[in-house]
């Protein structure tokens, strides 16, 4: 429904009819083939889930620039774009835990504490005679085979060293 009201030309002095102005949103349908309308559409939808998900706010910003061309002359063409803006709540990424190592590079693994299992070889050696001394207690001979056993299940599981 378009209603009229008047307006004044104050350089002229002309009463000129003002007409309503267009819908926004049937200028943001047909602007561009409807591409830009269908792009904030999913942002819309992608924002609406990233608080839903998250519990942080977000926006969305429709964001229209119109320009005059060099050496505009009234009543020319206007160059009009419309671009978005989507501001999400997006997950926090947990800290983890660094050493620094005499170099000042960073380390996941303490540099003050020997590993258990750099070199596959010793570190065999280091669970195997830790399974052997935790089993010694229960009989006078621990057979190699239940050692074997032992440090193949400790391997399997992560436990153990590793190839």
């Amino acid at each position: 429904m378009s209603t009229t009201t008047a307006r004044l030309n104050t350089r002229t002095g002309e009463v000129l009819d003002d007409t309503a102005p267009e819908p926004f949103a049937d200028f943001l349908t047909q602007h561009m083939g409807g591409r830009v309308h269908d792009a904030a559409s999913r942002e819309l939808r992608e924002l609406n889930r990233a608080v839903a998900e998250h519990g942080k706010r977000g926006t969305l910003a429709v964001i229209v620039t119109v320009e005059a061309p060099k050496g505009h002359v009234e009543g020319g063409p206007l160059s009009i774009s419309v671009a978005t803006v989507l501001k999400a709540p997006k997950a926090l990424t947990p800290a983890t835990v660094y050493y620094l190592d005499s170099a000042g590079h960073t380390s996941r693994r303490d540099p003050r504490q020997d590993s258990l299992f750099d070199d596959p070889v010793a570190s065999e050696a280091r669970v195997r005679a830790a399974v052997a001394n935790a089993l010694r207690g229960r009989a006078d001979e621990v057979p190699a085979d239940l050692v074997d056993d032992l440090v193949a299940g400790l391997t399997a599981a992560g436990l153990g060293p590793q190839p």
